[in-house]
């Protein structure tokens, strides 16, 4: 009863593929049949066998396409780890800067009192500034290897594994090596002071680093 039924067993093969076709089936095997097994016979029609409700469920079911994306060399070719030097407006990132601001104030959660250096909470609270997202921060360099670069302040808008890219108050893109500066950011009435050799590392990588209990600084 699983197979079809031969076109042969038609009286007129035209039938085979007409409305038809039902009641000559169900007359059919009526008079091939025990007498005991019509009673069920229009049940065991509509019957679905399992292994062919499996085949159909598989082939309802929607392939995942796997997502690929561009490799960082692939991106580095295509110049998106660059900034255009030209058309910046210090004023319209603004909106980023009280971004992080907000960002910074919940993930440090200053809704209770900043810890002192002195607290329990001292080292949990550095650790969370050092893996927390700078973009949006408004940074200055207070010591540099370059002394042309101390004063330089501005809005970080790309961060690298080596550098930080701001766009000063004049409106101007400036890169400035992690590894030769100290930097300085302030959150209301908190003033960090950041060691850029500490930092240099992707900001991916860094949110999952450990950080070290205590570094000894060389500038």
């Amino acid at each position: 009863m699983n197979s079809p039924l031969p076109e042969k067993e038609f009286p007129d093969p035209s039938l085979f593929h007409t409305n038809i076709k039902k009641k000559y089936i169900e007359q059919y095997l009526t008079s091939k049949i025990p007498k005991g097994d019509t009673k069920t016979l229009e049940k065991d029609l509509h019957y679905t066998f399992i292994l062919d409700r499996l085949s159909q469920d598989k082939t309802k079911k929607n392939v995942r396409i796997k997502r690929k994306f561009l490799t960082r060399k692939q991106r580095k070719e295509l110049n998106m780890l660059k900034l255009p030097k030209q058309g910046w407006n210090y004023n319209s990132l603004g909106v980023i800067k009280e971004m992080w601001k907000g960002y910074m104030r919940q993930n440090l959660d200053l809704i209770k009192k900043a810890p002192n250096y002195q607290d329990q909470d001292w080292i949990s609270f550095s650790t969370i500034v050092a893996k927390s997202e700078l973009i949006g921060a408004e940074i200055t360099i207070i010591r540099s290897k370059v002394p042309s670069q101390v004063g330089i302040c501005g809005i970080l808008v790309l961060e690298t594994k080596m550098t930080f890219q701001l766009v000063t108050r004049d409106s101007k893109l400036k890169t400035i090596l992690k590894e030769t500066a100290v930097f300085e950011f302030q959150l209301d009435n908190l003033k960090f002071t950041v060691f850029g050799k500490h930092l240099v590392t992707r900001p991916s990588e860094r949110s999952a680093k450990k950080i070290k209990g205590f570094m000894v600084p060389d500038l």
